[in-house]
């Protein structure tokens, strides 16, 4: 049967981050012109502690025009990254902490440095993909085994009942 794919076999090559001093009006520049919804947020050490999503900017350029405050760096309006995807994850236990979260696309971390970046749509993809090949790989075993090696049950039950004798037969009827 097909081998359930992993984060690796679907994820985006891009390290592409911010860090956590880098000013915010600057990032949203960058956001806004990047293919990506949300782009992760490293620390000094390069590891990744947050998202910086195209929410996260709205919810600043708000703050920016209705509550007077303006200004600041990413690590001051990032959210924080709840759940961790691994690149050996297989992309059923992906869907699953994308379940967990907001956020249409999450950084791809191994010991919480940035590997790549996997977006909700690449982990559909990735499960349409495999269930293609499940199918593929179903109508090959059944277009290649030969139909004796395929009892239906009423052959089932005719080998059944010649491997016994009448009155064996009988008893087992009589019993059920």
């Amino acid at each position: 049967m097909a081998k359930t794919p992993t984060v690796r076999d679907v994820m985006g090559r891009s390290t592409r981050s911010f860090g956590l001093r880098e000013p915010m009006d600057r990032a949203m520049h960058d956001l806004a012109r990047s293919p990506f919804s949300a782009l992760p947020v490293v620390d000094d050490d390069h590891r990744v502690v947050g998202v910086l999503s195209e929410k996260d900017c709205l919810r600043t350029v708000s703050q920016w025009t209705y509550e007077g405050i303006s200004g600041g760096t990413v690590g001051d309006h990032m959210s924080p990254l709840e759940v961790r995807i691994t690149p050996d994850m297989d992309l059923l236990a992906a869907t699953r902490a994308f379940l967990e979260t907001n956020f249409s696309s999450l950084p791809v971390t191994e010991d919480d440095r940035l590997t790549g970046f996997i977006c909700r749509h690449d982990v559909l993809k990735g499960i349409d993909r495999w269930a293609t090949a499940i199918d593929r790989e179903r109508e090959l075993r059944l277009t290649t085994t030969s139909g004796h090696e395929r009892p239906t049950a009423i052959q089932q039950m005719q080998k059944v009942a010649s491997s016994h004798t009448r009155e064996q037969l009988t008893q087992v009827f009589r019993k059920h």
